[in-house]
């Protein structure tokens, strides 16, 4: 079976393009990309951090990395929090930073989980 390989250094360029794309989508008007679900506002935000936080993972391997990117993942909602205090056409709330908490703790869960199962099948062989 063939497996793709990406390097570690094409995911952070995934990765910093993301959140480049993530950012923009946060500063532009609110009313110009609409989805027709309830709490879409926090599904985009869940999505999003979710995304960065599988290509963030990719791009670095140790579970000191984890913490550490888990981190830096919250500090970016934050940040995009407050910079959208300075733009009159969108709101900061502590929900979408909860929503970006949310996405980035199941990125690490499930990533446990597939790791926990991956090396207990292999203990099996």
């Amino acid at each position: 079976m063939m497996h793709l390989i990406i390097k570690k250094k094409y995911y952070k360029v995934l990765f910093f393009t993301t959140a480049f794309i993530v950012f923009v989508l946060a500063i532009v008007p609110n009313d110009q990309i609409k989805l027709s679900i309830d709490n879409a506002d926090k599904v985009k935000h869940f999505t999003a951090f979710f995304v960065l936080s599988f290509l963030l993972n990719r791009a670095s391997s140790t579970i000191a990395h984890r913490l550490r990117n888990m981190g830096a993942l919250l500090g970016f909602g934050i940040f995009i929090e407050i910079v959208q205090l300075f733009f009159p056409f969108r709101e900061s709330s502590i929900e979408d930073v909860i929503a970006d908490s949310v996405g980035i703790l199941i990125f690490q869960l499930f990533l446990s989980i597939f790791r926990f199962l991956r090396y207990y099948y292999q203990k099996q062989k």
